[in-house]
């Protein structure tokens, strides 16, 4: 069984979209989300759809909660992409959003799996590569741990488990602006990450159109 990853998908449609079909031709069965769906990026109904339609495994990330609680720890141009979010999303994807849980901790494939989006500690702690050990495999309680949240993509094999993260698709920021996830072939326990091409100015001229900070539009260009 072929499994995809993926993660900060930031209400990035045409990313979403180039993920999906990539991932359909390289025969993926099940897709796991490790959250922010939402924030930054102009399509939030339209990527809920996508999600919903694939019966795509979802999590919330820290943008999810704040369309929920509000932006009070979130820096400027974060807080007027989900304000933005707020008022343009419909109820549908709000009630989505809200229903998601925090993380997600269930066998697949008889191997324990733990997905949360910044650490099995705190939904926005950032855990880069650097940051890894396998105490983060023991305070998930699971063999193989999927992380989000940093927007760069990372595995990393200890003898007791796995942790990956697949990057993002909405925004990465590892230097390649191109749309990251990662598959897992169960049949060998082997993980690949994948880096998709899409139509970045669409995105940009929406984000123009619509207002929000221009930083939005640049870095999907620089991906960093």
């Amino acid at each position: 069984m072929k499994i995809g990853f993926i993660s900060d998908v930031h209400a990035n449609l045409p990313a979403l979209e180039a993920v999906m079909k990539d991932m359909s031709a390289r025969n993926v069965t099940q897709i796991y989300c490790a959250g922010d769906i939402l924030g930054y990026y102009t399509f939030p109904d339209e990527v809920v759809e996508i999600l919903r339609r694939k019966g795509v495994h979802c999590i919330a990330g820290n943008h999810d909660r704040a369309v929920m609680v509000g932006t009070r720890n979130m820096n400027s141009i974060a807080a007027a992409a989900i304000e933005w979010t707020r008022e343009h999303m419909s109820s549908s994807t709000y009630d989505y959003i809200r229903d998601l849980p925090n993380s997600i901790h269930r066998p697949v494939e008889e191997v324990m799996v733990a997905i949360h989006h910044g650490s099995p500690r705190h939904m926005s702690e950032y855990i880069f590569e650097e940051h890894v050990s396998d105490e983060l495999l023991a305070v998930a309680g699971a063999k193989l741990l999927v992380l989000g949240h940093t927007h760069v993509p990372y595995h990393i094999q200890f003898p007791t488990g796995n942790v990956i993260n697949p990057g993002s698709v909405g925004q990465p920021r590892d230097g390649d602006p191109r749309a990251s996830y990662t598959i897992l072939d169960s049949s060998e326990w082997s993980f690949s990450n994948f880096r998709v091409a899409y139509d970045q100015r669409s995105v940009i001229d929406s984000v123009r159109e619509n207002h929000l900070p221009e930083m939005l539009a640049s870095r999907l260009l620089r991906g960093t």
